[in-house]
């Protein structure tokens, strides 16, 4: 244990983390590739009308906490390898103060519980019940089925309005979800981000 050293070890955690939850999320991360590229390959029409509600999924908020989480590894990386390759905490050391221990332990605990729970609890999403959503929107958008409804209701009823109503609904639906999920991202990387700072301020204390 006294060899061990407190710094080396969160470069280890956070790449451990970043590929775990890669792993796990693995299913979820290809089913929605595989409707993307069904959105790209197979329906035009459906893409359009994506594209132009697509604010209200992709913003600044929802990107920053990954971007986040993305500097905090490359910082530490950086810092531990190639500015202070000289650093170490050794986790025996510590024992030395009292104090010092019951630091680390307040930072470590939150950050691991948290980090441990989205390893666990894994979103998911009905890729089948998507696909046929996805398909029926597609066969009425811009058709003469469409067209003839309109026609026919004397503009009271007009498919495609409907359909891009309930696109920009989901949308917005899962743009809460999204961002909800980047919130507890935030304190996720959050509490990364304190106990580093706490591993660190070790080492400039000496």
């Amino acid at each position: 244990m006294e060899a061990v050293n407190l710094i080396r070890l969160f470069d280890f955690y956070l790449a451990s983390m970043f590929l775990l939850g890669l792993y796990r999320r693995r299913s979820v991360y290809w089913d929605a590739a595989r409707l993307v590229f069904s959105l790209v390959g197979r329906r035009q029409k459906l893409m359009t009308v994506v594209k132009s509600e697509k604010r209200e999924l992709l913003t600044l908020e929802t990107l920053r906490p990954v971007l986040v989480a993305i500097a905090l590894m490359l910082v530490q990386w950086l810092c531990s390898r190639l500015i202070w390759p000289q650093a170490e905490v050794p986790l025996g050391g510590l024992i030395a103060d009292w104090w010092k221990p019951v630091l680390v332990a307040v930072a470590f605990v939150p950050m691991v519980a948290v980090d441990v729970y989205f390893l666990v609890r894994i979103g998911q999403f009905d890729h089948g019940e998507t696909e046929k959503y996805l398909d029926q929107a597609e066969r009425w958008l811009g058709t003469w089925k469409a067209t003839a409804v309109h026609t026919l209701t004397f503009g009271i009823v007009n498919p495609n309005a409907v359909v891009q109503s309930e696109v920009r609904k989901n949308l917005q639906e899962l743009g809460r979800t999204v961002q909800a999920s980047m919130w507890w991202a935030s304190v996720q990387t959050g509490l990364r981000l304190v106990f580093g700072a706490v591993v660190w301020l070790l080492w400039a204390l000496g």
